[in-house]
C-alpha cells in the first residue's frame, strides 16, 4: 500500500477541514464573550447611573431637612 497516499487523504479531508472549523469556532466564541462583557458593563453603567440618582435624591432630601430644621431653629 502507498502509505504516502493514506497520509495525504487523511489530512486533506481531516485534519485540515477540523483546524479550519476549530479556527472558526473559536473566533465566534470570542467575539460572543466580547459581547457578553461589553453587555456586563452596559449594566453597570445603567446600575452607577441609578446609584447617581440616588444619590442626588438622597442630597436633595437632606436639603429639605436641613431646611427644616433652620426654620425650627429661629422660630
Amino acid at each position: 500500500m502507498n502509505w504516502v497516499a493514506i497520509i495525504s487523504v487523511i489530512c486533506l479531508f481531516v485534519i485540515a477541514p477540523s483546524i479550519v472549523f476549530t479556527f472558526i469556532y473559536m473566533s465566534k466564541k470570542a467575539k460572543i464573550e466580547v459581547d457578553l462583557l461589553k453587555y456586563k458593563r452596559d449594566m453597570m453603567e445603567i446600575d452607577l447611573e441609578k446609584e447617581k440618582v440616588h444619590l442626588k435624591l438622597i442630597e436633595a432630601e437632606n436639603l429639605k431637612y436641613d431646611r427644616i430644621i433652620e426654620d425650627r431653629g429661629k422660630s
